[in-house]
């Protein structure tokens, strides 16, 4: 799967949009400033950005997270 995602340049700020595996690259350029960037420029946002996905792909598979509620006000405490 091709993920596309949008993560800004650490020079000229420009937003560069590809693939996942374009920010895991060893190295790469700026197509807007060709300044050289590396991966590990991204990799605090790419993980962050993973597990978020992850935790969405478990959602849709598992539906929505258990608040507790049961949905009925009088056994809840009537914050539901």
């Amino acid at each position: 799967m091709h993920t596309n995602i949008s993560l800004d340049c650490p020079y000229c700020g420009e937003s560069i949009y590809e693939s996942l595996e374009w920010f895991k690259k060893s190295y790469s350029t700026c197509p807007s400033c060709d300044e050289g960037l590396v991966a590990g420029q991204f990799t605090a946002m790419i993980a962050e950005l993973e597990q978020e996905m992850d935790a969405n792909i478990e959602e849709m598979v598992n539906g929505q997270p258990n608040s507790g509620c049961c949905g009925k006000k009088s056994t809840c405490g009537g914050g539901c």
